[in-house]
């Protein structure tokens, strides 16, 4: 009898390591693709929309003596305000909406949502908020921050058909190249959105970021509340995660880069603080 042993660790290493760069890759190609398509709709989307909302006025003129006209002309003037906003939210996952960053305080900003996020959750649902004095200020745009938080907050809502509790949190990390599998490195504010939920199974996990992808009813989503955050996030110049378990609740964590004093952001540009790849 002959036994032979050999050490294949670093064949196995090698290995894993191709099909994380092939994974990296496809996610990459994909990541495009949705980028080309929801620009390309939000594009023309919005050419029809400028025709509807301008001509909206005139028709208001018209039957400013017939009241169901008239209600009929509000109705139209509420969709053509839907349409805008779901083209934002599509410009935005296109990371091709145009930013307006400034130095935000994020703890004042979230206590100035509390009363609306309240109102928007439900008697069912408990809204908690634990964001230190200590938390470094960031650069982002104040109106697309909200935009993200109030989709969280909702996502996590419906996650609760029998309530629970909403935590929203934030801490200052310090990242490394890497970490997270993100390749983003320096000072970063970790916005956490959580919820008690019935959590996301992991074969949909990989596609809720994706525009126009939903789990709820037809009548109860569009699908591009996640899609607005994460594009929000990645144009801003940081990264996302999400972390889940079925039955126990989601997890969604935000990083924006830190800003560091008043004068740095004054001589800023639109890139981000943080060092990105």
């Amino acid at each position: 009898w002959l036994v032979v042993i050999r050490d294949i660790s670093p064949r196995r290493r090698a290995e894993a390591e191709r099909y994380a760069l092939e994974r990296r890759v496809q996610e990459q190609q994909k990541s495009e693709s949705l980028t080309v398509f929801a620009a390309g709709i939000a594009h023309d989307f919005n050419n029809l929309l400028m025709i509807v909302s301008g001509h909206i006025h005139t028709l208001k003129k018209l039957v400013a003596d017939d009241p169901k006209g008239l209600r009929a002309a509000e109705a139209i003037a509420g969709a053509a305000q839907r349409g805008e906003t779901l083209t934002r939210q599509l410009l935005t996952f296109a990371r091709r909406q145009r930013l307006n960053p400034s130095r935000i305080n994020l703890r004042e900003r979230v206590d100035a949502l509390r009363d609306m996020l309240v109102g928007s959750l439900g008697g069912d649902v408990k809204l908690m908020i634990g964001i230190a004095a200590e938390v470094w200020p960031v650069r982002v745009d104040l109106g697309e921050l909200e935009l993200a938080l109030v989709n969280l907050a909702v996502n996590a809502r419906d996650a609760m058909p029998r309530g629970g509790v909403i935590s929203v949190t934030a801490h200052n990390v310090k990242l490394r190249r890497g970490d997270h599998g993100k390749d983003l490195q320096g000072d970063f504010v970790a916005l956490t959105v959580g919820d008690t939920g019935v959590g996301i199974p992991p074969d949909i996990l990989p596609r809720i970021f994706d525009p126009f992808f939903t789990t709820k009813e037809i009548s109860k989503g569009t699908g591009l509340g996640l899609s607005q955050v994460h594009g929000f996030v990645h144009q801003s110049g940081g990264a996302i995660d999400v972390g889940s378990e079925v039955g126990k609740g989601t997890h969604v964590t935000i990083y924006l880069p830190r800003v560091r004093s008043a004068a740095s952001v004054a001589n800023a540009t639109d890139a981000p603080s943080a060092e990105c790849a």
